[in-house]
């Protein structure tokens, strides 16, 4: 009985990729393929779009201590969940000043709404009481209503383009 791994090319994952084979491309090949994509000037893609700044200015952060989480959301579907499109953990100590808190996000031009809380006991999560309302301070862009509900995608939404943008969200 064998305890360890013996390579056998036969059976190997990697025989269905004929690139990892050792002997798939003889290097004269490649470099005559390599040498005519020189020539020729083909252009790959470049990179993306660049992303733009948006600079988050979070206000009324009464108590000094925790994490401010934000979580900047492209879709209706994935809001307020755990898939964000950029996220940022940014500490409360060091960074407030009267009551103000300002972080940068990098986000590339599209339509997103922003949420952040500020996570006191380090559990990521916003803790709300039996009643299901927040027990922690939280907002959204556009100080979207929580009224009797989480707030709307809709009514958080804004646009980044290719300027920067400023976001102004009051926690409560």
């Amino acid at each position: 009985m064998r305890l360890y791994y013996k390579h056998n090319p036969e059976v190997s994952p990697m025989r269905h990729f004929p690139l990892f084979a050792p002997t798939a491309v003889p290097a004269a090949v490649l470099g005559a393929v390599l040498a005519t994509v020189c020539i020729a000037g083909v252009v790959l893609p470049g990179p993306a779009t660049a992303d733009t700044v948006v600079r988050v200015t979070i206000t009324n952060v009464v108590k000094p201590g925790g994490m401010l989480l934000a979580g900047a959301y492209d879709s209706p579907g994935t809001w307020l969940g755990a898939t964000t499109v950029v996220s940022r953990d940014v500490p409360v100590a060091g960074n407030v000043h009267n009551g103000t808190v300002v972080f940068d996000m990098a986000l590339p031009p599209g339509t997103y709404a922003l949420s952040v809380f500020q996570d006191m006991n380090g559990n990521r999560k916003l803790d709300t009481n039996f009643l299901g309302i927040p027990t922690e301070a939280s907002g959204s862009s556009n100080d979207a209503p929580a009224k009797w509900s989480a707030p709307k995608f809709k009514d958080a939404v804004f646009t980044v383009g290719n300027e920067p943008v400023e976001l102004r969200i009051t926690l409560k």
